[in-house]
């Protein structure tokens, strides 16, 4: 029986890749299983078919053997007439006139599909019935949660910190739990396919796997997976699959790093946040730097000690002010409503909203010095070297920046 194909697509600037990506979310044909800029993600996912341009610089002889001996096959994009030479000579299953339209490039894909069906290799020591790359570690590390009022900069903090772990040598992975203002795909000019409820599938159904859901991004860069497409399937998710996710995620990635949402635990979101809450080893609350922001801080953090007893949790005070007086005053409140395991300050940088508009990191500069300040606190508390303590308004990590 010809199944439905699975793709691993390559992103290009090319028309037709954004055209294959839509025509299979909207009327099927194939599966879009991952989407790949770093070439080591085709040679690590499970998929039936590459689907490639012929500029691709990745693609070259030695890479398609290596995709032929993992099973899966490779399907051109490009110019017949220029695209036959190097079809014969990289050896690949299939070329397509890119100016045939995406009902053609479905169509190579699945003639591919037959050949590929009996070929694709089984990992996890799975049978057929099995869902490879979907089990939950056995003890899965805790999550490292950064949220906080809305629009205090949560997101921008989850990147960074995830971004510091990715320099100093770890395999980090954001998750975009925020089920109800999602902004990791807009902040980073990611499509919205794959996103979380295509690993939610994969985790809780098996279709797929968790991984194939994630954007890899490349080099000095987290792996991320994107929030979900809109509000109503957000609110389809249960918190128990959003966890079994990150803890399917915790097999591969360290840290796990999950953005979540604001808003209270009783919302209709608050199951998510709640059980996301509850897996988390560290929790980053991210607050604004004036006096109704500390109040909304302290607000939230409320709710989430009674669900995240267990974890330690650190302020950080986002495009916090200079002058010493009115940090030590702001620390000063903090403080003294709520027990704390660190308090940063991080102050306004120009940089972050360069970054924004580029969609890249922010690598240098205040901003980045103070979150890295915050990392170097979570990676002690998380290797189990930390300690709970509460800086004096003046000192310490106070003065960050």
């Amino acid at each position: 029986m010809i199944r439905e194909p699975e793709i691993a697509l390559v992103l290009s600037a090319e028309a037709w890749v954004d055209d294959l990506h839509r025509h299979c979310a909207d009327h099927g044909g194939a599966r879009v299983r991952c989407l790949v800029l770093d070439p080591a993600v085709a040679l690590d996912e499970e998929f039936d078919v590459l689907v490639t341009g012929e500029r691709w610089p990745a693609l070259t002889r030695p890479f398609v053997d290596a995709l032929h001996e993992r099973g899966r096959r490779v399907l051109v994009v490009g110019d017949p007439e220029r695209g036959s030479d190097l079809a014969a000579r990289l050896g690949v299953d299939g070329l397509v006139a890119a100016s045939g339209g995406t009902p053609g490039i479905v169509a190579a894909a699945l003639h591919l599909v037959p050949t590929v069906a009996s070929a694709r290799r089984v990992t996890d020591g799975r049978g057929e019935g099995g869902s490879p790359g979907n089990d939950p570690a056995p003890s899965a590390a805790p999550f490292v949660v950064v949220g906080g009022p809305w629009g205090a900069g949560s997101t921008e903090v989850a990147l960074a910190l995830a971004a510091c772990s990715v320099r100093r040598g770890d395999r980090a992975v954001v998750i975009d739990a925020d089920t109800v203002t999602p902004s990791v795909a807009a902040r980073l000019g990611l499509p919205l396919e794959p996103n979380l409820c295509t690993a939610v599938d994969a985790a809780a159904y098996g279709l797929g796997a968790v991984p194939g859901a994630l954007f890899d991004l490349g080099d000095g860069w987290p792996v991320v997976l994107v929030g979900v497409p809109n509000r109503r399937a957000g609110s389809a998710l249960s918190g128990a699959d959003v966890v079994a996710v990150g803890d399917v995620l915790a097999r591969r990635f360290r840290p796990v790093v999950v953005d979540i949402s604001a808003g209270g635990l009783s919302e209709s979101d608050g199951d998510v946040r709640a059980a996301v809450l509850a897996r988390a080893g560290v929790v980053v609350a991210v607050g604004a730097a004036n006096p109704v922001g500390v109040v909304r801080l302290v607000e939230w953090l409320d709710g989430v000690r009674e669900i995240a007893s267990d974890a330690s949790i650190h302020l950080v005070v986002n495009r916090a002010p200079s002058a010493r007086a009115r940090r030590a005053e702001l620390a000063g409140e903090l403080q003294r409503d709520t027990r704390i395991a660190g308090l940063t300050f991080v102050p306004a940088d120009p940089r972050v909203d360069d970054a924004a508009w580029a969609a890249a990191l922010v690598e240098r500069g205040p901003f980045a010095k103070a979150v890295a300040a915050v990392h170097r606190d979570l990676t002690a508390v998380l290797s189990g070297a930390g300690a709970h303590r509460i800086p004096e308004p003046a000192t310490g990590r106070v003065d960050v920046g």
